[in-house]
This record gives structure tokens, sequence and C-alpha cells, in this order.
């Protein structure tokens, strides 16, 4: 692959600065502002000139820096973006999120790296640090230095990681063009203006710390043949390339005789990123249509960003999740998840083995894991235990809390109640509570959980799985609006006509299907026998989940033929569905 040609960068040291210096004379009472400019270019970063911007004096704040233009905000109008969501995104923002909880391995060198197996073993990514953030060619970084920055990974550089990864979906060849954003842009995105615990200065320097973060990463990637796609090989580049930030200043006053009068505060920054060379193979729109590339994305919700930064502090566990959870069910939302496997995100493999063999430990584990579904839930995810293997004594709410919970206040139905529950058999009683007992944390790990993501993320990421299942449907769609855009009033209302006539024979054949199914049989045998069902009846998914005290997705699950229905569900589907309304 032919070597690419980077900016010229100053050492880190010398950060490039745009400041402005105000002159106030007493005797004439004008002012005259100056600001230093400072341009980048592709090749260096120019000299600073000065040019007045105002000699005339006026009431209220003079304007302090014209700033670089930056890019588009993620979100204008809605709290929803594409984001990229390759298998480099995903394993940095585990490094980032995770730190050293993750099995890193040292090389003969001694560098430690982190190495993710693709394609069944046989392909990989393998991850290095460095500390040369603005060099051509960076060195990785060795030994305890290495552990050491390691370490200070932080999961709110890993929401700037996911704040990239969406702007890097705004330009077309992301590994040779740059974006741009500024210091506010970033506060917005990460919630941090409703923050009034910290002063500006404060938020500057957090924020650009966590930026530089993502940017110590150096990834080799190795790629085998899958499908039509031909293997490839990435050498050790960024994972995101960063010019020197630009540090905004406002100046100090100048007393008559031109001495200083308070400090020069510092207002702002800009910062300039990059795709390392990686994003021509995983975000490349044209190798995607030749075949030879990948352009995977999903969506990054303003609302997730501010749950993660909001819940990080005290739920670590909760945070984690939510970060590895945004990929996860990105890729594959309709098999439950191993609650093991979720354990070793939230709280790392050495915690959970600990737990395993020290009841303390476990009790810890425990009681963190709770609270970390609880959270989950507060942030709008869909969590479900799936009753076959998830133990109910290790649920948010057990079943006799529940039970417990409906105990009636007044005395004589409080006895009427607990007769009632001691007629009943050994087993079912409210007394019968089923205990936790030894080996039952074994039990637990090997339980499953189904999750969904928070309802923006999902409807959308239902319509990019629409799409893919109905591609002709959508171009038919496409070209149909183009017509009727050019189409005249008349001829337009004409075939308006006929798509309505066509919709409700569609929707008369389905209700004929489903009376001649229901007379025939009492139970729903398949998801497209419910679905022909719950058209006819005129319900929505949500309004047939509220009904069967089922979630959304379950309902869509079952349609689509991914899930099954249970017996219990039999007996609610019998007296809602199949039986006629009184």
């Amino acid at each position: 692959m032919p070597p690419r040609k980077l900016p010229k960068s100053k050492p880190p040291e010398e950060l490039a600065t745009i400041d402005v210096a105000v002159i106030e004379t007493e005797s004439t009472n004008q002012a005259s502002v100056f600001e230093v400019e400072t341009s980048q270019t592709a090749g260096e970063i120019e000299p600073a000139t000065k040019k007045p911007l105002r000699k005339t004096a006026r009431r209220g704040r003079y304007s302090t820096v014209e700033r670089p233009m930056t890019s588009a905000d993620l979100f204008p109008s809605a709290a929803i973006h594409p984001m990229a969501t390759n298998r480099v995104i995903w394993e940095s923002c585990n490094i980032l999120s995770q730190g050293e909880d993750l099995d890193w391995k040292y090389a003969d060198d001694g560098s430690p790296h982190y190495k993710s197996l693709v394609a069944k073993g046989r392909g990989y990514l393998s991850f290095f640090v460095t500390k040369d953030l603005f060099a051509k060619h960076p060195s990785v970084l060795e030994g305890e230095a290495a552990l050491a920055l390691i370490e200070e990974f932080d999961i709110r550089a890993a929401c700037m990681h996911l704040i990239y990864a969406a702007h890097a979906t705004q330009l077309e060849r992301p590994w040779e063009q740059s974006f741009t954003l500024s210091d506010t842009q970033l506060e917005r995105y990460l919630g941090l203006d409703q923050n009034k615990k910290l002063n500006k200065q404060q938020k500057l320097e957090l924020m650009l710390e966590w930026a530089k973060q993502p940017c110590h990463l150096l990834v080799y990637v190795s790629y085998p043949d899958q499908g039509k796609v031909k293997g490839f090989t990435v050498s050790r580049t960024h994972l995101w390339e960063m010019t020197e930030p630009m540090l905004h200043f406002q100046e100090c006053i100048q007393d008559t005789d031109g001495q200083c009068v308070g400090e020069k505060q510092w207002v702002g920054f800009t910062l300039r990123m990059r795709c390392g060379y990686w994003a021509e193979y995983f975000l490349n729109r044209e190798r995607l249509q030749d075949k030879s590339g990948y352009y995977e994305y999903g969506f990054l919700s303003k609302g997730l960003l501010n749950g993660i930064m909001s819940t990080w502090h005290h739920h670590a566990g909760a945070a984690r999740l939510m970060m590895w959870l945004l990929f996860k069910t990105r890729v594959n939302r309709h098999s439950p998840l191993s609650v093991e496997t979720l354990m070793k995100v939230a709280f790392g493999i050495e915690d959970l083995q600990t737990a395993r063999t020290n009841s303390k430990e476990r009790k810890r584990i425990v009681r963190l894991w709770l609270t970390s579904l609880k959270t989950l839930i507060e942030k709008g995810w869909k969590v479900e235990p799936d009753a076959a293997t998830y133990p109910s004594e290790y649920w948010i709410e057990t079943p006799t809390a529940q039970a417990i919970s409906q105990i009636p206040d007044d005395p004589e139905a409080a006895i009427a109640f607990w007769s009632q529950d001691a007629a009943l058999p050994e087993g079912d009683r409210i007394t019968d509570f089923k205990k936790r007992v030894r080996g039952s944390f074994e039990q637990l790990l090997k339980g499953r959980i189904w999750i969904q993501p928070p309802a923006e993320i999902e409807e959308k990421l239902d319509e990019i799985a629409d799409s893919r299942r109905y591609p002709q449907r959508e171009r038919n769609q496409t070209s149909q609006a183009n017509l009727d855009r050019d189409q005249s009033p008349q001829d337009s209302s004409k075939s308006l006509s006929r798509r309505s006539s066509r919709v409700n024979a569609d929707f008369s054949s389905v209700g004929q299907k489903s009376e001649s199914l229901s007379k025939v049989q009492t139970l729903i045998t398949s998801g497209e026998e419910l679905r022909n069902l719950r058209i006819s009846k005129g319900w929505t998914q949500k309004a047939l989940a509220t009904k069967l005290e089922r979630s959304v997705s379950w309902v869509k699950m079952v349609e689509k033929g991914e899930r099954n229905i249970q017996p219990e569900d039999q007996e609610k589907l019998k007296e809602y569905v199949l039986e006629p309304a009184i």
C-alpha cells in the first residue's frame, strides 16, 4: 500500500495557541482588539499573523476568538446519529472502558498488546499503546510505562471514542479527510454543559485529556477471506490521528503603561481528527460495493452518552455494560446473552474468578450485578431473564417479593389472602420461597438474559434489518415516491386511490385468513398466524405486548419466527386474541 502524507507536527509540549489582546485607553475610552490567527493546512501550521477586528468602542463584552469552522453537529435536531460499529471500533472501545481488566499479553520486546481473534480464529486484531500522539511513525510503548498508561484509560475517553466514530460516518473517505471538533460541541455531547460543579478550566482540562486517550492506541489488522471479501492486512497504524490541539486564550487587559492587569484565561480548544489507515477497509463505501472491504454502522444516541457519563462513577459495571451492549445488540439482538459473559464485561475476569471461591466477594458481585441490571432498566434498556435458565432467586424482583407486595392492608382481606395461600400445594406457597443454596452462583453464571437497546436505537436497527430483508420493497417504495413527485395532482390522486384499494384488499385478505384460521384451531402455532390475527383486530405490536404482559421486542421476535410461544403465553393468547371480545 502506498504510504500517506501526514501533516508535519510540532512536539506535543508546544501546543498551537490563539490569543486575543485587548488594549484599553482611559483617556479616549476606545479599545483596539487584535486577533492572533493560526491557520493549519495539510502541510504545516503557518506562523501567526495579527489583524484588527474593531477600532471603535462599544458597550458589553468584546468578541474573543474567531475559531476554525467545525464539523456538523451530531444531534442538531434528533437525539440519534449513525456511528461506525466495525470490529476495530468495538475492540478499541473495550480497551478504553475495561483497561487492565482485559487479557493483555507481552511480546518478545516487552511491549504489552491486546489480541482479539476474528472469523473463528482465522484472523486477529492486535492493539498496542504509544506516547507519540503526533508522530508520523509512532513507537510502541514498553514495560511499566505501557502498563501505567493502560491503567489511566477512562470510560469517559471511550465516550469520546464513540463521538469520533460517529463523526467519521459524515465523511466519504475518513482515512484521508479530517473532522474538526470544538470544546463546546464536546461539552454538549457529554452533558457537561449541565454540570455546575466544575468550572470552565476544569472541564477543558478533563475533555482534552479524554480526547487524547483514544489516540494512544495503535492497531494491526490481519483479516482472512470472508465470503466475497478477500483477506487483507493493515500495518500498525494510529487508531485516531490527531494534529496538535489549538488552544484558545483570552489575554489579560493592559494598562496605559503596557502592564498586564489580571491573568490570561484559557477559554477553549479545537481538535482536528482523522481515522487511521484501517478505515480504508472498514469505513469505505467504495470497497463495500466491489466486495473488497466493509462498512458497518449502528447508531449513537445522546441519551446513551449522558447515561454513561452520569453512571460511571457510582455504577461502573452498568456503564461498561451499556458501552459493550451498544455494539453487541447491533450484531445480534435476537439471542439471549450469557450471565458469565456479561459479568466479565462489567467486573473483569479476575474479580469473577475470585467470586467463585470467596463467599464475601461473591455476595459483593451479586449485589453489584443486581444494581447494574436496575441501572440498565432505568436508562431505557429492556432486560428480561430467560425463564428456562436464569434462577429466579437472583433476579431484581423475586416471585416471593412480588407476591408479598400483593398482600392487602385490610386485616380481614389479609386473613383471606393467607388462607388461600395455605391451601396451595407445597412449593407454590409464599412461605415456600426458594433460598440461595450452595452451587446456585454457578447456576447463575450459566443463566441467560434477553437484552434490547433503548427504544430510539432499536427503532433504527429495525429499519436496517427491514431494508436488508426486503431490499426490493425499499427500491419499489423509493421509485414510487419519485413517480408520485413527478406526477400531476390528478394522476397522483388516481395512483393514491389505486394503492388504497390494494392496501384494503391486503388487509381484508389477512382478515379472512385469520378468521378462517381461528375457526379451525384454538392455538397459535407460528409467528405468521399471530401477526395475521393482530392485524385483523387492528392492534399494534405495543398493544398486543401490553395485553400479554410481554415486551414489544418479544412480540417482534415471535412474529419473525425467532422465538417460540410458551404454554403460559398460549393461555393469554386464548383469552385476549382467539376468543372474541364481548
